[in-house]
């Protein structure tokens, strides 16, 4: 359903949450890489993750990617489809236009009396 706004109100962009919260990727880069280290690294390096470790050290990941979903199903709007969106985008730019000739009509006006 169209968000709607009565003439003379303005509309207040949703606040979002700080860019952090979106940020998943480096950690779970660093994750993959130290599983990666421990099958191609035979030295004992420490940094290294067995398998078995990976669900633990992924909680913190997953925690994240959680809160991040949250935060967009929070977002105004954000259940509405495609579809929906389109539909409202049309009837804003038919009032557009419509507002446009008005303050053509009222310039010109403008411009006959002066």
């Amino acid at each position: 359903m169209p968000s709607s706004t009565s003439p003379g109100t303005s509309i207040q962009p949703p606040t979002l949450p700080p860019a952090a919260t979106f940020d998943f990727i480096p950690p779970l880069h660093a994750l993959l890489s130290r599983l990666l280290v421990l099958q191609s690294d035979t030295t004992g390096n420490a940094n290294a993750l067995a398998p078995k470790e990976l669900a633990t050290e992924a909680a913190s990941i997953k925690i994240k990617i959680q809160k991040a979903r949250a935060a967009v199903q929070a977002l105004p709007d954000v259940q509405r489809s495609v579809s929906e969106q389109r539909a409202e985008i049309g009837e804003l730019e038919k009032r557009i236009r419509a507002q446009r000739g008005v303050l053509w009509e009222v310039a010109e006006a403008g411009r006959k009396i002066g």
